[in-house]
């Protein structure tokens, strides 16, 4: 919830344990990545890099416009899919950053 344009400490407190998880599975990914041993590690980097940006983008959707806003409208119980976090972030359809995380999210 928004309070004279600052967040409360809820959100705060949301938007850090979402940038914490965030920068966990960040390494998760990288560490998997790296182990040769493991078959499957591209799909592995995947899954968990597109999760990673998935949590990093909802502490930014909720920085800029409130908690609520990464909930559907219909279901308040279910947050935006990491799709809908990229359109909402990189309203640029042309945007580099915005092209990657897409064509990482396909492999996932």
């Amino acid at each position: 919830m928004m309070l004279g344009g600052l967040l409360d400490n809820d959100a705060n407190g949301t938007v850090q344990q979402l940038l914490d998880k965030a920068t966990e599975t960040f390494v998760l990914a990288i560490e998997l990545y790296n182990r040769p041993s493991i078959r499957y590690r591209v799909e592995g980097f995947a899954f968990f890099v597109c999760n990673a940006w998935e949590l990093m983008l909802k502490a930014k959707i909720i920085n800029d416009k409130g908690v609520d806003a990464i909930y559907y409208k219909d279901n308040p119980t279910r947050t935006i899919s990491l799709e809908r976090c990229i359109a909402s972030v990189f309203t640029n359809d042309k945007d580099p950053l915005r092209k990657n995380l897409e064509g990482i999210r396909r492999e996932r």
